[in-house]
């Protein structure tokens, strides 16, 4: 059609104002198509064709004018309304997509995610008129507000683009692990908020603070409340009754607290099958050991401390029996694992050691590879770390030694491990000193009781029962 029109325009016996006309329809017609690609493209190149016909229905008009000596009025004319008619349909498919992008996607009023939980971009579309390009997670490991871009295609299949801002927060209550009732001497100076072993899953530095009153220097029984408060401003609170006595007089009248011993021989009848190995794990605290004699009464494996990091901030120190340890372990066969005894309270920290155990090794290859140890709960509530910084300690530490090649586990006593200990990396060995395993996560290796006794070895060691795959 825009070829007749073309024809129509340029033969002698078509007036003047009906050439104009005919210029001017054929013009609009592909300027018209052209204005509309560069706005309603799908691809780019599709909008630089449509820029690039534009362009050229304006230089072919020109042309065509010049070729048939149109007055120049009718060409600034012709000019003029084509670049009306384009301008106004650019203009009002800029409008109308707007409209459309305003109407296709619309936001839910609460753009919030609790820490660590699991959301996609859909989760917070009250509805699309369109579909998503992906449906990707979005981050909520940090934080704090979050610009989240995504990308659709509306009804009329138009790639488009939005984005919005979500609030990741934390709405988790610190956690209180303690009793009901709590004893201390009359005169005591420690921090009542240490009595209980408290923290957060995200605030290294939570606000503890006792709640009532009470006398340190005076007897008697006093109803208090313990409160925790996080940088969220998540608190929990725990009531306990306060009991300030007198210090007994003779304190040689209290009698130590002794486990029953238990020979390797009763843990052999018992748990010895096909698919379990029984194993100690010895320290300096052992002394000298026959590793020929412990191997004989049955010993298959040993955990073996290669050293203690001396309070938090202190230096690594290489435990005495460790070389004769190692020494004696591997000349009667028996497969050895190590562990440090750590107070590592960063992930720096934890990193150095396990960088400290390595150099220490000289490239010894052990089969049970390196177990992390901290145990020192007791004093938790005056690290300032919260249980997640704890558990990327711990990681920090595991996931350098498994670089170096070496096997990495997280020891641990079920209370903790069940309550704090984010196992999910790593195996684990338990210690839970009872008759069988409450522990409902898995474990590797269980360390079953602290006053074993086994032949070679003076005095009492840790009896554990491996599991095999």
């Amino acid at each position: 059609m825009d070829l007749y029109l073309a024809d129509l325009a340029k033969s002698p016996k078509t007036p003047t104002i009906l050439r104009a006309i005919i210029l001017l329809l054929a013009g609009g017609i592909i300027g018209f198509i052209g204005s509309s690609l560069i706005v309603d493209a799908i691809s780019i190149p599709g909008q630089i064709f449509g820029g690039v016909l534009l362009f050229a229905t304006f230089a072919t008009l020109t042309f065509a004018c010049r070729k048939i000596s149109l007055d120049w009025r009718y060409f600034i004319g012709i000019i003029s309304l084509l670049f009306v008619i384009s301008s106004v349909n650019i203009i009002y498919r800029i409008v109308e997509n707007h409209r459309l992008d305003a109407e296709s996607v619309v936001l839910k009023p609460e753009l919030v995610a609790d820490y660590n939980s699991t959301v996609t971009i859909s989760d917070f579309l009250e509805s699309i008129n369109g579909e998503l390009v992906e449906d990707a997670a979005i981050p909520t490991d940090q934080l704090g507000s979050h610009e989240v871009a995504y990308g659709y295609t509306n009804v009329k299949g138009r790639k488009r683009s939005g984005n919005f801002t979500i609030e990741v927060i934390d709405r988790i209550a610190p956690r209180i692990y303690g009793g009901t009732s709590y004893t201390v001497y009359k005169d005591y100076t420690g921090d009542l908020t240490d009595l209980m072993l408290s923290g957060d899953n995200l605030d290294d530095r939570p606000r503890r603070e006792i709640s009532g009153t009470y006398d340190l220097g005076l007897v008697g029984n006093y109803e208090l409340e313990y409160i925790i408060t996080d940088a969220s401003g998540n608190r929990t609170t725990q009531a306990f009754t306060l009991h300030v006595i007198d210090p007994p007089k003779d304190s040689s009248q209290t009698q130590p607290v002794t486990a029953p011993k238990l020979p390797i021989t009763e843990v052999i009848a018992e748990h010895k099958t096909d698919r379990t190995k029984i194993g100690i794990d010895v320290s300096a605290w052992q002394g000298e050991i026959d590793w020929t004699k412990a191997k004989a009464a049955g010993v298959e494996f040993a955990f073996i401390r290669i050293g203690y990091q001396v309070g938090y901030g202190g230096e690594y120190v290489l435990d005495r029996y460790f070389e004769a340890n190692l020494a004696g372990a591997t000349a009667v066969g028996l497969p050895i694992g190590v562990y440090f005894y750590s107070y590592a309270d960063s992930i720096t920290e934890a990193a150095a050691q396990a960088n400290w155990i390595i150099e220490q090794l000289h490239g010894c290859e052990l089969k049970l590879g390196i177990a992390f140890d901290w145990e020192d709960w007791s004093n938790f509530n005056q690290t300032n770390m919260s249980f997640h910084t704890i558990n990327q300690v711990a990681n920090a530490y595991l996931d350098t030694v498994n670089a170096a090649g070496y096997h990495g586990s997280l020891y641990g006593s079920k209370n903790y491990m069940t309550n704090i200990w984010e196992p999910e990396k790593y195996p684990v060995w338990l210690a839970q000193y009872y008759d069988f395993v409450t522990y409902e996560g898995d474990y590797w290796i269980w360390q079953m009781s602290s006053s074993g006794q086994v032949p070679g070895i003076e005095g009492d060691v840790d009896l554990d029962i491996m599991y095999l795959e």
